[in-house]
């Protein structure tokens, strides 16, 4: 075959066809090629030149419209028409569409009295015979009977035998069309028909004997692009706007037949989104009534998978379709070639449909598939297939029941995915999905109780009268716990704290009666970590530890683990002992009782506040992780609360924010204050008061309802001070000072002096000096000071001995500086060691020492802008100038600056390639690897190479 195989639309096209004399048909856009070659077929014709012409295409491209309008044309010029639709139903009779295509002129001449009437007559009966000889379709004498025919008719006008979707036309007149084909050369007649590509042919060896009877010249339509579909909607809607029309051809990706249907349905002019005026699913329901007419002749596997495609549309490859329809393998695959050979879908191996509305319709009309059990079947072959938890639950999302002992494990395992990627409305769905299926009474409880656990972050005062209803009914001691433990943790969220301490005694005056074993032990050591963060969160900490302290000695438990973690945690607070005594204690502990022996979250405080980042962070890992035996959602806040702190103290102030910025999208938007929330607030305020993003800080302090007064517990109290540095940084002194004593206040209330905790001295004897109450500034100092040597940390004593060197500005007050950053070096506080660093800068420059000056103030420059800490670099960059230095160039920081060697290294490093094998495979030198290993941790703002993953990733 020759000619076109597709339109190549412009205007030269439409200018040429005008020219000839054509006429626009308002349907017919962008057809101006193929309505060329149609006009061009009916001029050669009246030349007395036949013709062959093919018209090819997929579902809905506008085959029939084509051969209509080439009727149209063919009867305007006085050509004889011979038109044949072909059809599923009439595909069995012998001669079927040659009956359609000559009878009425074959009917006149029988009628008439000439000698052609007997052959006419004998060729009428043989298409009209009930039961024709198998050999009648080879017979030469009625082949050449109708070839006969049609030269006659060819004799007195130029001819057009039409026939319609080929793919279903009958053997005898598919053999009569190609023997005439053959044999019409220098007639003037034109064989034209259409065909369905892809689709299967009721007699594909007759088919393609009629492709091979001659030169054929072939159009194969293509679909309309966005200026066509807007220049057909144009047309019949009237003045369309360009929104609707950009709808419009998304929805049907220019497939006229999808466009037309839609067309149909808005029903006149409008001016509104598509299907505006249709009832919900009316335009789905009308394509895919148009589908299925065009599926109804094809074998029901093919309509099964087309309908199961629907449902699963990009989520299954093959093999999974032709299972979740419930067909062999090989069936599925036919049904799948049928229906991608028919142009309906993009990709075979994991089949999708190339129009979006196809998949939408045949969705929403299920008809030969069921839903529930297509979604069963695919959940149970992914299952067998050990795939994600994921992607088999998001299909036992779509069924009932299933009663398998699997499902509800998948589906748990799916939320604990859920909650660690920080989506707790999917763990929410996820959960209550498990508990409808029948579940043993304990495993029910172990589901209940982590539905719980989401709750309590997603709808904490819907969950609390649940929760009530449920401590009135007979329970497990496990459930009960969890009960309690949920209740406890919604009323510490209201602020209930009393309340919450009452339900946990109760429930511990439940356990203590019970006779002594591993599980209730287990249950008695929930409770008290229970109570123990309570009292962290509570507005009486010192005095609840002390109390919890005490019940320990009588419980009978003998777990020493337990009990030396709340006495670590007694000694923090009250700040009497050295945080190097209390990390001791509890390391000789841990060690005793073995690696496995877990961190209780409440320990993880005091180390935190012990200036032991490495443990805490190992914690926060494991729980963001989801370590078995570690999470919840309101764990996973905690944590990320607690990283981030231990991420600003360490000067990686990116982290920080990311980490705080997650744990606030998992609370979601409110307006009330919460201690969880609270927890998060308090080290991003911080951040962002370095980043010297005040602004930001002030819009979240009141988006979030903390623009006022405060809550009196220690969440609050870490608030209350951060807002008061915050305002220090924006100017409001007084303000801020109000803030910082009303946060000492609580925090020696709370019961602890320890600076470690709260460092609002130092904080507010700044805001002291400022308004000129040097003596009130040195008092504050002096007591934090003191609190800190027993303490015993470099970033406690360092911060407190800075304080006191800016305020003094003497001898005295630059031998403090001096000592504040030669301990601070020691530590891991990296930003305030660069706070140290700038402050002995100022003093040295203060008192004209300004050579020392510019070298000590170009350190803490270096580190302020490695550290990303954009407020205390510009304060230095000012100071250095007053210092009659000229700051070098300012080196850029973060993952933008590595160069791409840097970056490569990195990359490796982080996934835990050894510098040996990355030099190996960058064909580099060890020694070039660990350059660009240390330019990278520079660039980086980190210590080493454990820190590489998580700064790569942010």
């Amino acid at each position: 075959m020759t000619g076109p195989t597709g339109p190549v639309t412009g205007r030269v096209e439409e200018e040429e066809y005008l020219a000839s004399g054509g006429v626009v048909h308002q349907n017919l856009v962008e057809r101006w090629s193929e309505l060329l070659v149609l006009n061009r077929t009916v001029d050669t014709l009246c030349q007395g030149i036949g013709d062959l012409l093919m018209i090819e295409g997929g579902c809905g491209i506008g085959r029939t419209a084509l051969l209509l309008e080439l009727e149209q044309m063919a009867r305007a010029r006085q050509l004889v028409m011979c038109t044949a639709r072909c059809s599923t139903l009439e595909s069995d009779f012998s001669y079927g569409v040659m009956h359609q295509l000559l009878e009425p002129h074959l009917s006149t001449l029988a009628a008439g009295h000439t000698e052609a009437a007997p052959v006419a007559a004998e060729l009428l009966a043989v298409m009209d015979s009930a039961v024709v000889p198998a050999d009648a379709a080879s017979d030469i004498h009625v082949l050449n009977g109708m070839l006969w025919a049609v030269r006659r008719l060819a004799g007195q006008a130029p001819v057009v035998l039409a026939v319609d979707d080929l793919n279903f036309c009958d053997a005898s007149s598919l053999h009569v069309l190609a023997y005439m084909a053959r044999r019409l050369k220098g007639w003037p007649v034109a064989i034209v028909g259409t065909r369905r590509l892809g689709e299967p042919v009721i007699t594909p060896t007759m088919l393609a004997a009629l492709h091979e009877a001659g030169e054929w010249t072939v159009l194969r339509p293509a679909p309309l692009t966005a200026a066509g579909t807007g220049e057909l909607v144009d047309g019949l809607l009237g003045p369309t706007p360009t929104s609707v029309v950009e709808e419009m051809h998304g929805l049907t990706a220019g497939n006229p037949m999808f466009l037309n249907t839609m067309l149909r349905a808005s029903g006149g002019p409008h001016h509104e989104p598509v299907g505006a005026g249709l009832s919900a699913g009316g335009l789905e329901r009308l394509v895919g009534t148009t589908v299925r007419n065009r599926l109804a002749h094809l074998p029901t596997g093919v309509s099964c998978v087309a309908e199961t495609i629907a449902l699963l549309e990009g989520e299954a490859d093959s093999a999974l379709i032709a299972e979740a329809a419930g067909i062999p393998d090989r069936e599925g695959a036919g049904a799948l070639a049928v229906l991608g050979g028919m142009g309906l879908l993009t990709d075979l191996a994991l089949p999708t449909y190339v129009h979006p509305v196809l998949g939408n319709a045949l969705r929403r009309l299920p008809e030969v598939v069921a839903p529930d059990r297509v979604h069963r079947r695919v959940s149970e072959a992914l299952h067998r297939r050990n795939a994600p938890p994921a992607d088999v639950a998001g299909h036992l999302m779509r069924t009932g029941p299933v009663g398998t002992g699997w499902a509800p494990e998948v589906l748990r395992a799916a939320a604990t995915a859920a909650v660690g990627e920080r989506r707790p409305a999917e763990a929410l769905a996820l959960l209550r999905r498990a508990l409808e299926e029948p579940l043993a009474q304990d495993v029910r409880d172990e589901v209940q109780a982590e539905l719980d656990c989401v709750e309590l972050i997603t709808d904490p005062q819907g969950l609390l009268p649940r929760l009530r209803a449920r401590l009135g009914t007979t329970q497990t001691a496990q459930s009960r716990v969890s009960t309690v433990l949920a209740y406890a943790q919604v009323l510490l969220r209201t602020h209930r704290t009393e309340d919450a301490a009452e339900a946990l005694e109760e429930c511990r005056a439940g356990l203590t009666v019970m006779a002594p074993s591993r599980s209730r032990d287990a249950l008695l050591r929930r409770i008290d970590t229970a109570e123990a963060m309570a009292a962290l969160l509570g507005s009486s900490g010192a005095s609840q530890i002390s109390d919890l302290l005490a019940k320990l000695c009588d419980d009978g438990t003998g777990d020493t683990l337990h009990k030396v973690s709340l006495q670590a945690l007694e000694a923090t607070v009250e700040g009497r002992t050295s945080a190097r005594t209390v990390v001791r204690a509890l390391d000789r502990e841990l060690a005793q009782a073995g690696q496995e022996a877990p961190l209780m979250p409440y320990t993880v405080f005091t180390l935190l506040w012990a200036d032991e980042p490495e443990p805490v962070d190992r914690w926060c890992d494991a729980v963001l992780t989801g370590q078995p035996g570690t999470g919840s959602l309101p764990a996973t806040v905690i944590a990320l609360a607690l990283r981030a702190t231990s991420q600003l103290e360490a000067g990686r102030l990116q982290g920080a924010e990311r980490d705080a910025r997650q744990a606030l999208e998992l609370l979601g938007e409110q307006e009330a204050t919460d201690p969880l929330q609270s927890l998060v607030l308090a080290p991003l305020l911080n951040v962002l008061t370095e980043l010297d993003r005040t602004d930001e800080a002030v819009a979240l302090l009141a988006g979030r309802g903390y623009a006022g007064a405060l809550p009196e517990l220690l969440p609050h109290t870490m608030v209350l001070a951060a807002r008061g540095r915050l305002k220090g940084a924006r100017g409001d002194t007084e303000g801020a000072l109000a803030d910082l004593m009303e946060a000492g206040r609580r925090t020696e209330n709370w019961g602890t002096s320890n600076p470690a905790v709260s460092r609002w001295r130092s904080e507010a004897a700044f805001m002291r000096n400022q308004l000129g109450d040097v003596e009130g500034a040195l008092r504050l100092v002096e007591d934090e000071l003191h609190a800190a040597r027993l303490w015993g940390t470099p970033r406690v004593i360092g911060v407190a001995l800075r304080a006191k060197g800016l305020i003094l500005g003497d001898e005295e007050g630059l031998a403090a500086l001096t000592e504040a950053v030669e301990v601070l070096r020691s530590g891991t506080a990296r930003l305030e060691t660069a706070y140290a660093e700038a402050g002995l800068g100022i003093v040295q420059r203060r008192r004209n020492n300004r050579r020392a000056a510019r070298e000590t103030l170009r350190r803490a420059l270096a580190l302020a802008q490695q550290l990303g800490a954009v407020r205390l670099a510009a304060r230095v960059h000012a100071e250095l100038l007053a210092a009659g230095g000229l700051p070098r160039r300012c080196e850029h920081f973060g993952t933008k600056a590595l160069t791409a060697s840097e970056y490569r290294v990195a990359l490796l490093a982080a996934v835990g390639r050894t510098n040996g094998s990355i030099a190996r495979e960058l064909f580099v030198t060890r020694r070039t690897v660990e350059t660009h290993l240390t330019r990278a941790y520079r660039k980086l703002g980190i210590q080493g190479r454990s820190e590489l993953g998580r700064v790569l990733q942010a």
